[in-house]
């Protein structure tokens, strides 16, 4: 281990065990959270509390941000009270939330001109992945910046690559979110389809969960669906939010994309359910799929 000391600016589902992680690997850790009962709660496990993100940044060599989306990682850099202000020359700012590409890329520049290094290093593997240090990370930025923060990136993922430069981190990840998000949709239908057509549903998930259609959304997500458990490891609200950012990226690029932009519409269909429906796990699209068939995919 190093002897870098590490700002954590983001203290939600995904970045309280994140910065767990980093405390028990015997890290230095100062956090800083717009809640402050999630600093209270980083406290406890041994991470020094920050007023803001300024005072996190003036504390540290590493600067970790993990919050919701593009206008959070903006102000939580560069706004009132941010990384920026407290920022030292030859820091290195991790962002590990999922934004548009270009934003990282203009966070990058002003901290450039301050003499400070920038990542973009988004996850996926969900809550579980954050808790058990094994998400996968896609990394944007120079070869130097990504070998220093590499050590640090160690502790949150098992699986790190680098990408490319600034941005090729956050356009892996809003990529990949497409394959996921279309792999759970065929699941949803598959499912109802084979539960409207009278087939046990156990033996239908034991019978393909091995097959050709094998992947982590049915091994992880099948079971859940089964048993009607949509709490969530990764918010309606927040696939929505990345398909938002997929159908911006594609924009940007000229790109096509039908498949992620009905599922964005079933995503919807969810959405209008309840004004609760967005924090359930984002296996709920299936609930349009089982709205539009009358029946429910149940074990």
């Amino acid at each position: 281990m190093s002897n870098e000391r590490i700002g954590f600016v983001g203290l939600g589902m995904m970045g309280l065990p994140m910065a767990k992680n980093l405390v028990e690997a015997g890290y230095t850790v100062t956090v800083f959270d717009l809640d402050a009962g999630a600093i209270e709660e980083a406290q406890g496990f041994g991470a020094s509390p920050a007023s803001t993100g300024a005072e996190v940044a003036a504390q540290s060599d590493i600067i970790i941000t993990m919050v919701p989306d593009s206008p959070h990682v903006e102000a939580a850099i560069a706004g009132n009270g941010g990384i920026i202000e407290g920022i030292r020359p030859e820091s290195v700012v991790i962002e590990m939330s999922t934004i548009l590409p270009e934003t990282g890329k203009r966070m990058a520049e002003l901290l450039a001109e301050k003499g400070a290094d920038f990542v973009d290093a988004p996850v996926t593997g969900g809550v579980a992945g954050a808790e058990a240090g094994s998400m996968s990370i896609l990394v944007g930025g120079d070869a130097e910046a990504f070998e220093r923060t590499l050590p640090v990136l160690s502790i949150l993922g098992g699986d790190i690559t680098h990408m490319g430069p600034v941005g090729a981190g956050h356009t892996t990840k809003i990529a990949n979110q497409l394959i996921g998000v279309a792999t759970l949709a065929g699941l949803s239908e598959a499912f109802v389809l084979a539960k409207k057509s009278g087939l046990d549903m156990q033996t239908f998930y034991d019978a393909v969960k091995n097959g050709a259609g094998r992947s982590w959304a049915l091994e992880t997500l099948g079971p859940k669906i089964l048993k009607g458990d949509f709490s969530p490891g990764f918010m309606v609200k927040h696939m929505q939010k990345d398909l938002r950012l997929a159908g911006q990226l594609a924009d940007d690029t000229g790109t096509s994309i039908p498949t992620t932009s009905l599922i964005a519409q079933l995503y919807h269909a969810v959405q209008a359910e309840s004004p609760e429906a967005i924090n359930q796990g984002h296996q709920a699209l299936i609930q349009a799929i089982e709205k539009l068939s009358n029946a429910e995919a149940r074990s």
